[in-house]
């Protein structure tokens, strides 16, 4: 197959050389001539040690050319791009392309997610080829052919299986799953919830805290998600529970890490420049606090974690006020 990886980051350089290694030409676009130099001058990325990419992949800046002859492109840059980065192509012939959305988010301005994103941009006709990659999947380990599991899904049965057969390995596995909605917010909102367990983290809190934070949290991204017409049961898998676990947990996770810095004394500013890489998490947090006003959905968490990064509020007084809201009974209604 020829398959073209839209953006050059940690997720999109593992995945362009996991589908290399199953025997596919493979081309990268980057957008940015210094991120092409460092990827060409290693071959691979700082933080990924463990990659080296062949040098039959192809890396270049012309987006026109790079899907020219593509059968599956793969959308990896960061959510707020992805409106951008799909405009650039959609006067191009898309003709039985397949996409694979593999980035994570909600655009901030339209509350749309990715997949809306992409039938916005590209059209109805799309939505058949359309796909979404998703689950615990840190780039870190599986560019180390560490066992991973995820879930690829979709509008099309036949497209998601093809997807599914062209990315699954002996170290990657990959389930199809009919419910995209679900799969898209549980894939965006555990950022959030990973900011606050990262702070819980920095402020030395135990592993009670944690466990109510992951707990509580999945509760939040499910009742999001039912009211938009997601199914409660994929919160309990890969694309819920499983990418919530790892990115609240992971040395890897760059929402973890800038909640851990945060909570350690760190503006936010200079939060985001120590992790020197995009922080989707503090992006999200705008979108999913504005879609839990827009259904009138309770998200403590999500709405603590807005106020600390978007209104100034500090912190511990965030962690004071979600532990003295009124007693509730642990199961209601929105």
């Amino acid at each position: 197959m020829n398959i073209t990886v839209l953006g050059g980051g940690t997720w999109g350089l593992t995945l362009a050389d996991l589908l290399y290694l199953k025997n596919n030409r493979i081309k990268i676009w980057e957008i940015s001539k210094e991120n092409i130099e460092n990827i060409l001058s290693r071959r691979g990325h700082p933080r990924l040690p463990a990659l080296k990419l062949s040098d039959e992949i192809e890396i270049t800046d012309n987006i026109e050319e790079s899907i020219e002859e593509s059968d599956i492109m793969l959308i990896v840059v960061p959510a707020r791009f992805v409106r951008e980065t799909l405009n650039r192509i959609k006067n191009s012939d898309l003709s039985y392309k397949i996409f694979v959305i593999c980035s994570k988010g909600i655009e901030e301005d339209s509350l749309m997610l990715l997949t809306d994103v992409a039938i916005d941009v590209l059209g109805e006709a799309v939505k058949k080829h359309l796909t979404v990659l998703s689950g615990p999947s840190h780039a870190e380990e599986v560019s180390k052919k560490l066992p991973t599991t995820v879930v690829v899904s979709g509008y099309d049965i036949n497209t998601m299986k093809k997807v599914q057969e062209l990315f699954i390995t002996p170290y990657f596995r990959v389930y199809t799953q009919k419910d995209i909605k679900g799969v898209e917010i549980g894939a965006s909102v555990k950022n959030v919830i990973a900011i606050a367990a990262g702070a819980s983290d920095g402020f030395g809190f135990g592993d009670n805290t944690k466990a109510a934070l992951i707990t509580r949290g999945l509760t939040e991204i499910a009742r999001l998600g039912l009211i938009m017409d997601a199914k409660q049961e994929t919160f309990s898998g890969l694309a819920g529970l499983g990418d919530l676990v790892v990115t609240c947990n992971s040395k890897y996770s760059r929402n973890w890490t800038f909640g851990n810095l945060l909570a350690k004394g760190y503006s936010i500013e200079k939060a985001l420049n120590e992790i020197n890489m995009i922080v989707e998490g503090y992006y999200t947090v705008k979108a999913a606090y504005q879609l839990s006003k827009k259904f009138s959905v309770c998200m403590p968490i999500t709405e603590e974690v807005y106020k600390v990064l978007y209104e100034g509020k500090n912190p511990k007084q965030a962690v004071v006020d979600l532990m003295t809201r009124e007693p509730k009974p642990e199961n209601i209604n929105f």
